[in-house]
C-alpha cells in the first residue's frame, strides 16, 4: 500500500491509502477532529486520581472471541500498515472517538478542514484489539489507561480523554480551544452507528454496552 507524506505551507497531511488524516501546526484557531493539537482541560491531579481509581480492563470486560479480534485487525489494517509503534493507538483511538463526539460546524458527520477517513466502531472488540497491542508493545501511558477505562464502559469526561490523546502530538507552547461541540446523546450516537455500520453495528453496540 502506498504511503505519501505531503507538506504544503504550514500543514502536514498523512495520506493513508485514499484517506487523509490532517495535522496542522500553524496558529490558525479553526480546527477539525485531527488538526491543531490542544492541551487537555483536566489537571494533573485529576489525571493521577483517574490512574489510581480506574480498575483494570481484565476485571470487568467480557471475553472477546478470536473471530471478533480477527475482524478488528482488519478494521485497523490500513492504519497499522502505514504507521509505527504507538501511532496505531493515536490514530485508532481518535478515529473511534468520532462516534461519541460532535465537532463544531460538523455537517452530516463531516468535520471541517478534515478529509474524511474510514470510521471504526467504538466497540469492545476494537478496543480489546488495541489493548492487546498495547500489552504486546509495552505501550506507555496514557493509552493503556484510557483503553482500560473505555473497555469497562466508563465514558465519563470523554472529551478530556480525546483531548489527552490529541495533545500527544501537539505543541504545548501553542495550545488551542477544543474543536468538540459536545458528547453525542445516546440517540445521536445510535444514528451515527446506523449511518456508518448499519444494523449489524447497532446489534454490536447493544450487545456491548446496553
Amino acid at each position: 500500500m502506498k504511503k505519501t507524506l505531503i507538506v504544503a505551507g504550514l500543514g502536514l497531511a498523512l495520506v493513508i491509502g485514499g484517506a487523509y488524516a490532517i495535522f496542522s501546526y500553524n496558529s490558525d484557531r479553526t480546527e477539525a477532529a485531527t488538526t491543531v493539537p490542544t492541551k487537555p482541560k483536566i489537571s494533573k491531579t485529576e489525571v493521577n486520581k483517574k490512574e489510581t481509581d480506574t480498575p483494570t480492563a481484565t476485571q470487568l470486560v467480557p471475553e472477546v472471541s478470536k473471530a471478533e479480534l480477527d475482524k478488528a485487525a482488519k478494521n485497523f489494517y490500513e492504519i497499522e500498515s502505514n504507521v509505527k509503534d504507538n501511532d496505531i493507538f493515536y490514530y485508532g483511538m481518535i478515529t473511534m472517538a468520532l462516534q461519541k463526539l460532535e465537532f463544531k460546524d460538523e455537517e452530516n458527520y463531516r468535520i471541517p478542514l478534515s478529509v474524511d477517513v474510514k470510521r471504526i466502531q467504538f466497540d469492545r472488540a476494537n478496543l480489546q484489539y488495541l489493548k492487546n497491542k498495547a500489552v504486546e508493545l509495552k505501550t506507555s501511558e496514557p493509552y493503556p489507561r484510557i483503553l482500560d477505562k473505555w473497555l469497562k464502559g466508563d465514558i465519563t469526561n470523554f472529551e478530556d480523554d480525546y483531548l489527552t490523546i490529541r495533545d500527544l502530538k501537539g505543541d504545548p507552547n501553542e495550545p488551542s480551544e477544543s474543536p468538540v461541540m459536545k458528547v453525542r446523546t445516546a440517540e445521536e450516537e445510535r444514528k451515527y452507528i446506523e449511518h456508518f455500520f448499519g444494523d449489524e453495528g447497532l446489534k454490536i453496540n447493544k450487545r456491548d454496552w446496553q
